[in-house]
Parts: structure tokens; C-alpha cells; sequence
């Protein structure tokens, strides 16, 4: 039971000694949360504007727009919103990449 206790505790210290993160990779991890937020804020913004489009227009009991028009617009705004934020992912993505890739420790 011992030599199993102090193998289990041996392999943990080496799996801990590996583990260390570049500076390069916390850097690209950085970028990538930053740019997941901004990504975030983009999405909530085009949902609520295209929200306040439903409410001008009058809701249903489903929460679409009453109106065919008012539907589509609000649809419209979501689909824009939702296409600049994988756009911000995307460059995010990429600028993360190029940091891990620069990393002379990789």
C-alpha cells in the first residue's frame, strides 16, 4: 500500500511539472477570452436591440414579432449580430495562434 501511495504521489509531481503554461500561451489564452467577451457583448446587444425591435412591433405569445416585417428585421439584426461576433472570434482565434505558434518553447 505504500509503494502505491508514493508511485501515485510520484506521478502527480511529474504530471504537475509538465504543465507549465509559456508566457506566450497565457498571452494567446488572454486574446482568446477577450475576444470570447467581445464576441459575447455583440451577440447580447444584437439580441437585445433585435428584442426591442419585437417589443415596438408587438410580441405574440411565442415572443416572435406580430408582424411578418417586424419579424425579419428582428431576424436580420440576430443574423448580423451573430456574424460580426464569429468574425471577432475568428481574428481572436488567429492572433492566438500566431502568439502560440511564435513561442520558442512549443
Amino acid at each position: 500500500m505504500r509503494q502505491w501511495t508514493i508511485g501515485i504521489g510520484l506521478a502527480g509531481l511529474l504530471a504537475l511539472c509538465g504543465c507549465d503554461e509559456s508566457m506566450m500561451d497565457q498571452r494567446a489564452d488572454e486574446v482568446r477570452d477577450a475576444t470570447e467577451e467581445q464576441a459575447d457583448n455583440i451577440r447580447e446587444n444584437a439580441d437585445a436591440s433585435a428584442d426591442a425591435i419585437r417589443e415596438r412591433d408587438g410580441k405574440t405569445w411565442t415572443g416572435a414579432a406580430e408582424t411578418t416585417a417586424g419579424e425579419n428585421r428582428a431576424d436580420a439584426v440576430e443574423a448580423v449580430g451573430e456574424k460580426r461576433a464569429d468574425a471577432v472570434e475568428n481574428i481572436g482565434e488567429r492572433k492566438a495562434d500566431a502568439l502560440e505558434e511564435a513561442d520558442p518553447n512549443n
